[in-house]
């Protein structure tokens, strides 16, 4: 059986909440299921519902509605339950570094993120995350934001 599972879920506390009593930054999130014709050619439709396999972009956009220049923005954003990252798809401006997690965004690590686990002999190694090991991603901003200014970040996962 193919059961729907709602975006709302999914997305429910993505949003990293920079609400601070005087924080001028803002921000929103935007779920678009990615639909993709036989030509290869990529659409996006509004992901009111999604079913397992189907990809989702998730568009986060911050801006500074204070006076003052914004210094050493982070913004970091849970993988959804029920998603997994889909490697390679996170994106930023070039003023942007992309680091994530695999262990609920304790430690953030450039991709390839390196993990230890037991090999059949019983020995530690060192080996590649897989994507679906990815619980939280971090866009950090080398730069300023002015006032008025907005940046996007997005990524993509796949409904489990």
């Amino acid at each position: 059986m193919n059961r729907a599972v709602f975006v709302s879920a999914l997305i429910a506390g993505l949003i990293t909440s920079l609400a601070i009593a005087d924080n001028p930054v803002t921000g929103s999130i935007e779920a678009v299921k990615v639909v993709v014709a036989k030509g290869g050619e990529e659409t996006f439709v509004p992901a009111n519902e999604a079913r397992p396999q189907d990809v989702i972009e998730y568009r986060l956009k911050y801006a500074n509605r204070g006076e003052e220049v914004v210094s050493n923005l982070a913004i970091t954003d849970p993988v959804p339950a029920g998603a997994r990252y889909v490697a390679k798809t996170a994106r930023a401006p070039k003023s942007t570094t992309v680091k994530f997690s695999v262990d609920g965004a304790k430690t953030f690590h450039n991709w390839p993120v390196r993990v230890k686990q037991t090999d059949a002999n019983g020995k530690e190694v060192w080996v590649d995350a897989t994507p679906d090991m990815i619980t939280h991603i971090r866009w950090t901003v080398s730069g300023s934001l002015a006032p008025k200014d907005e940046i996007a970040f997005s990524y993509r996962a796949e409904v489990e």
